[in-house]
């Protein structure tokens, strides 16, 4: 049975010949598996699912799994995503059909043995609570926790639920993952295309397609004010922020403008990393990126890392700046030389793995590829008049969802100072694991 979701039919294969090494890069992307399929309750099942894979068959333990593989000169991974369950192989060229081979046995004959279940829940537990003495890392899960309306998407994850989750429920998890209606593979290879589909058809010819199918993007919350939200860690001594308003989607033709914008405002040479760290010592690092959307709009954020002492000045700052920066000259005068520095990085699509995703993102979002001459047009096509008429557009700074790392007393202070009338929700960092 031949489906389609996103434009990507069923077994495709997206393949760059690379001969400067004898080696094979395949991945076999089951879309549609990845983490947006878990129960609620059972948050961390694709993780425990993709961690315990390849830790026993029916007839093979997992200490013959991982012998068996070095002798093969094969490194293996099972990851996950929102959207994907993926499996990695690395390995030399001519042990490719051998590898493959005890690849697709496990697949099928993988048994999850209840005792490396345990192993594993006992090692994810530890990383779970560990996770929460890491900074950045609860800046950022809280930051897509709150964007994603405070629900099970973007918890570090679950102690309680990782409890529930028995060698039943990730053997039906992975019997639905492997029959997804869509797999797709990538391929890095001396090989050519025709010897790889040849060693990957046993993967594809036969293959139930009657398990996972890709669900809805869940897009980001937006606000219609500056809302506050502080993850409440007294003893940090550095404060954090990620502060983020609604972007734009992932095929707009602003994303040149965008990404010439943002390199000036936020990058490491950029006019919020001079003004906040080189002229003023506030903090670290002060930066803007992008978060991608895809048919839903992304995120335009903006990262800072103050020290307790120096937020009472940077936070204001900060809120000032990003209403005035389309009109300060320093700002104006990197923008202007942005356009040569990103016509000299076209040389980073020439990557392979660039290339793959390249033609990925042509399929699922129709993003065309570009030749040097389109790419250096597009960016050209960039002028000060219209990079500031996409500011205009684009950039909110009066709807900002404003996510803090620190203390909630000191924090709240400095905010009831900054934004009068400021909606001010104080959450705690165990909600990101509970």
């Amino acid at each position: 049975m031949i489906t389609q979701q996103l434009g990507i039919k069923n077994n495709k294969i997206f393949y760059k010949q690379d001969k400067r090494v004898p080696l094979t890069h395949l991945s076999f992307v089951f879309h549609g598996g990845g983490e947006q399929q878990e129960p609620d309750e059972l948050t961390g099942l694709s993780r425990l699912t993709a961690r315990t894979l390849f830790r026993g068959t029916n007839f093979l333990s997992r200490s013959d799994i991982t012998k068996q593989f070095e002798l093969l000169g094969a490194d293996i991974k099972a990851s996950v995503s929102e959207t994907d369950f993926v499996i990695s192989v690395v390995a030399f060229s001519r042990t490719l059909p051998q590898v493959l081979s005890l690849l697709f046995k496990i697949i099928n004959d993988a048994n999850f043995p209840e005792e490396e279940i345990s192993l594993v829940k006992t090692e994810l537990l530890s990383k779970i609570e560990a996770a929460l003495q890491e900074p950045d890392g609860v800046l950022r899960a809280g930051h897509q926790y709150i964007l994603y309306n405070q629900k099970r998407i973007g918890k570090i994850g679950s102690s309680s639920a990782i409890k529930k989750i028995t060698r039943e429920n990730i053997s039906q998890y992975f019997e639905k993952v492997r029959s997804c209606s869509v797999l797709y593979i990538t391929a890095i290879s001396d090989l050519s295309f025709e010897q790889i589909q040849k060693e990957v058809i046993e993967f594809t010819n036969s293959r139930k397609t009657n398990g996972f199918v890709l669900k809805d993007e869940v897009g980001f919350v937006s606000t219609k004010k500056p809302t506050v939200y502080i993850f409440d860690s007294p003893q940090s001594t550095n404060d954090r922020l990620i502060w983020s308003h609604e972007g734009i989607v992932i095929n707009d033709e602003r994303r040149f403008a965008m990404n010439l914008i943002l390199d000036a405002l936020g990058s490491f040479e950029g006019f919020l990393f001079d003004k906040l760290r080189n002229q003023k010592g506030w903090c670290y690092g002060a930066y803007s990126y992008t978060m991608p959307g895809t048919k839903y709009p992304g995120r335009i954020a903006y990262y800072s890392d103050p020290s307790s002492e120096t937020s009472k000045d940077l936070i204001p700052e900060l809120f000032l700046l990003l209403r005035i920066f389309p009109n300060e000259k320093d700002f104006l005068d990197r923008l202007k030389g942005r356009n040569e520095t990103f016509k000299n990085r076209f040389a980073y699509q020439l990557d392979l793995k660039y290339k793959l995703l390249s033609e990925i993102m042509f399929e699922r979002f129709g993003i065309p590829i570009l030749t040097k001459e389109e790419y250096y047009r597009k960016i050209d096509s960039v002028t000060l008049e219209n990079a500031l008429s996409t500011i205009s557009e684009v950039f909110n700074p009066n709807n900002l969802t404003m996510v803090f790392y620190g203390d909630k007393e000191r924090i709240s202070k400095i905010i009831e100072h900054t934004i009068i009338g400021a909606e001010i929700n104080i959450i705690d960092t165990n909600v990101l694991i509970s």
